[in-house]
């Protein structure tokens, strides 16, 4: 007697959990050069949505992001963690002479250089979601991908916000000094250490040449916290900060310049993490 009213209560499930349980999804695109790069989409209702892309560090990749992916995606804000190139599962390249795997620990100063073309082409990816509003696309970096995000941004103006971590003057060839007053006033926040010390003082030069050039400060944040973890590793140690990091993107996009993060947090814990240098 309950099979018939059963069987159509499975088919209307079936019929509806592709839209409503899609949480993430793994895509692929293309670089300029022809590297395939792979990410994680973490997609939400709102259409029209603001979209943060999310960018790691050496030796890391995109699972780095994954619970802080999950609070954007709670918090309205659609988001995209890629595998830089010699990265993750971004490890294959098309050339002349066909297929080449490429590892980062082969990998030479240009090589850092052409992940730009891996945050391109993800931007790109983006733009180009019918969901996704292009005027409101966040880029966030830890670490070597901080310094890839603002160089990005210093050449492409249609990014509305940053956020970065543990950002250095110069990692692997790839400087921030040169151009962090392209960013101008847009809305740019650091998280840093106080006692990660490469990334601490760097952080301090960055802001400083921006207020010599006479930045406006209202809109460009300098958030220090205790102990010495570096890049996304402050995200899991430092108490309240992605909370405090996703408050700040969300009214980066609804008001354009988003005012001062909060008291600085604090890390109870330690970090043995060492910048790339």
């Amino acid at each position: 007697m309950l099979r018939k009213p059963l069987a159509a209560l499975l088919m209307i499930v079936a019929a509806r959990s592709p839209a409503f349980a899609e949480t993430q999804r793994t895509v692929h695109f293309h670089t300029t050069d022809d590297v395939t790069i792979t990410g994680t989409y973490y997609p939400v209702k709102r259409n029209p949505a603001p979209a943060v892309l999310l960018i790691h560090s050496v030796a890391r990749n995109r699972t780095t992001w994954e619970a802080f992916a999950k609070l954007l995606q709670q918090g309205g804000m659609a988001a995209l963690a890629i595998d830089l190139r010699g990265h993750g599962e971004s490890t294959g390249k098309l050339t002349a002479d066909g297929s080449l795997t490429i590892d980062f620990h082969n990998f030479a100063g240009s090589d850092y250089q052409d992940m730009l073309l891996d945050i391109e082409a993800a931007v790109d990816w983006l733009q180009v979601q019918p969901e996704i509003d292009r005027k409101h696309i966040a880029l966030a970096g830890e670490s070597l991908g901080a310094n890839l995000v603002l160089r990005y941004a210093a050449i492409n103006e249609d990014i509305a916000a940053l956020v970065v971590f543990s950002p250095g003057i110069n990692y692997r060839g790839v400087r921030t000094d040169d151009v962090i007053l392209q960013v101008g006033r847009r809305p740019l926040h650091i998280f840093v250490s106080q006692f990660d010390a490469f990334a601490f003082e760097s952080s301090k030069r960055l802001v400083e040449i921006q207020k010599e050039a006479g930045i406006d400060t209202a809109t460009n944040e300098l958030t220090i916290c205790t102990g010495n973890l570096h890049g996304s590793n402050m995200l899991l140690g430092v108490k309240n900060l992605p909370q405090i990091a996703v408050k700040w993107l969300k009214e980066a996009f609804t008001q354009g310049a988003a005012p001062s993060a909060t008291a600085a947090p604090t890390a109870p814990s330690r970090d043995t993490t060492h910048p790339p240098k």
